[in-house]
């Protein structure tokens, strides 16, 4: 299996590895949990707690996708975190997947809207985070522009 370097430019073609996702929770219960969850999932985890956390932590790891679910700060500390991430100098970082998670419907848009590739709202199935990983993974990176569009029209 071909593997990426670190220092080896994107060209945001899906790999066959298995896809390392990162959890960014700030309740670090529930970031655990998730880590587990998703490893037993099938999928590689790290887990981080704030915004500084995710931010090295995608720099080292390079994940393929990230999940974003700040409980204790709000959704403004989840859009704080993707915006750090969107606006990383290495487009590794900065085009990977991401998958927010909200409290509420009316969050959705927002979260579209600063690039989020995913929208959950809590509570929802751990099945539902896998169904939406995958998808996001499987999505090329030329095609999130026109993902985010169609999914801000669905309102």
């Amino acid at each position: 299996m071909a593997r990426r370097r670190k220092n080896e430019e994107w060209d945001g073609t899906e790999r066959r590895t298995t896809p390392l996702v990162l959890v960014v929770n700030d309740d670090l219960d529930a970031c655990e949990l998730l880590v587990r969850f998703l490893r037993h999932a099938g999928f590689r985890t790290a887990g981080a707690h704030s915004a500084e956390e995710a931010s090295a932590a995608a720099r080292e790891h390079l994940p393929r996708a990230v999940v974003i679910d700040m409980t204790r700060g709000g959704m403004g500390s989840t859009l704080r975190v993707l915006d750090v991430l969107r606006s990383d100098e290495d487009r590794r970082v900065s085009t990977t997947r991401a998958i927010l998670c909200g409290t509420s419907r009316r969050n959705r848009e927002f979260s579209f809207q600063s690039g989020a590739d995913g929208f959950l709202v809590r509570p929802f199935h751990l099945q539902e985070l896998v169904d939406e990983l995958h998808a996001a993974i499987a999505r090329p990176l030329d095609a999130l522009p026109r993902h985010r569009r169609d999914q801000l029209a669905l309102g």
